[in-house]
């Protein structure tokens, strides 16, 4: 055989071979594209612990005002800015001449007014005796009498003005009226002060603390109306705070106030909280979530975070749903979410409850939604929980007759 014939030959083999090559996918022949593959969890209604999140702020549960009660110099300051103290510690000492010089000008009237009714005592005594006698007249006797009265009396106001002065006294000393922090001193040494006048520091006790929130009328009224109905069931509350960094404080609080009537300027009912403070970790003023606990809903329809999606009209999931020809499809379906189960809301382990929208035995999509390029695509849906099945190996292929041949 010539070396053309030989050429040709094997040209014809492999064309043969080729002919004999199995069909290419349906992506190559411009088919539709294989069903995306997605988790799945169908909606099974139970009952479920809920939480509802309340913005507040930390505030002191006690805070007073330090003013004089005197006009006077202060002298020292006792305390440190900041600092714990003591009920009844002294934080300021204000001069005392001038309640020193009234205290004495007080002793000084009570000495005089006792003498002068010492001296009207005398004179009734001596008008009674001689008015029995006949020497005296009754007019004379009665005004002996006023008169020792007046003395009387004259003697109270001065133990009076004598008690107030010491009293006075006693104020040049301030001292704690309650036991906790100590705030930043307003006036120094050498300030006149007054009563009128400005504050010299404040105080407040920080344990307990107190969590200040407030609850919208809305959602009071529909959690009213849950609880009339069953829909919610209170249970036990437990008050929990997270601060601003995502951290959740380890004591737990109990409600203390619910106001009677909403606030005029908002709209919403204030509440209150009360949590121990001991170590004064927390501080008044800080911005603080209030969890409240205890709570739960029957027949509640939950759904991961991750299967909601926000569309132009709202929220929705997609539904896993048999199409034409036998195949199952995702749908998008517009849901109404409630409250929050499961964990904080900046948490991904955390389930939304859906009020509306879902019912038992939808087969929500929970994964591989960004698979979904358009509504209807079909998918190759697997529960939540269990392990995809392998796909079946193809068959073998019988080698082509020609390629035998060819060996």
């Amino acid at each position: 055989m010539s070396r053309a014939t030989t050429f040709f030959a094997l040209c014809m083999t492999a064309l043969l071979a080729a002919c004999g090559q199995p069909d290419a996918g349906p992506q190559q022949q411009g088919g539709m594209p294989p069903p995306a593959a997605v988790t799945v969890e169908t909606v099974r209604p139970q009952t479920v612990p809920v939480n509802f999140e309340y913005v507040g702020r930390l505030e002191a549960s006690r805070e007073v005002e330090i003013r004089p009660r005197i006009s006077a110099l202060i002298e020292r300051r006792h305390f440190e800015e900041g600092a714990p103290v003591k009920a009844g510690a002294l934080l300021y000492t204000l001069d005392s001449d001038s309640q020193m010089a009234q205290l004495r000008a007080a002793e000084a009237e009570l000495s005089n007014r006792a003498a002068l009714y010492k001296e009207a005592q005398v004179e009734y005594a001596r008008n009674q005796s001689l008015a029995a006698q006949g020497f005296v007249s009754q007019r004379a006797l009665d005004a002996t009498e006023a008169a020792l009265d007046v003395a009387r009396a004259g003697v109270k106001a001065a133990e009076a003005g004598l008690t107030n002065a010491r009293i006075s006294r006693n104020y040049s000393e301030i001292r704690a009226p309650i036991a906790g922090v100590m705030g930043r001193a307003l006036q120094v040494e050498g300030a006149l002060v007054s009563p009128t006048g400005p504050a010299l520091t404040t105080l407040a006790q920080i344990d307990p603390l107190y969590a200040r929130f407030s609850i919208g009328e809305d959602e009071r009224l529909t959690l009213e109306k849950q609880i009339a109905e069953g829909a919610l069931l209170a249970g036990k509350q437990r008050v929990g705070l997270v601060l601003a960094d995502g951290s959740r404080v380890q004591a737990s609080g109990k409600l203390n106030f619910s106001d009677y009537k909403a606030n005029p300027e908002t709209g919403a009912f204030d509440m209150r909280a009360e949590f121990a403070n001991a170590d004064g970790a927390l501080k008044p003023g800080q911005f603080v979530r209030v969890i409240i606990e205890g709570g739960s809903l029957p027949n509640a329809i939950t759904v991961p975070q991750s299967a909601v999606q926000d569309g132009t009209s709202g929220k929705f999931v997609y539904v896993a749903t048999p199409g034409e020809k036998g195949m199952t499809v995702a749908l998008p379906r517009p849901v109404v979410v409630g409250a929050w189960t499961g964990g904080d809301p900046d948490q991904s382990s955390g389930r939304w409850v859906i009020r509306q929208g879902l019912k038992a035995g939808d087969r929500v999509i929970v994964d591989g939604m960004a698979r979904i390029f358009f509504p209807g695509m079909p998918v190759a849906a697997n529960e939540a929980g269990v392990a995809p099945a392998k796909p079946a190996a193809p068959p073998a292929q019988a080698a082509p007759r020609s390629a035998q041949s060819a060996k």
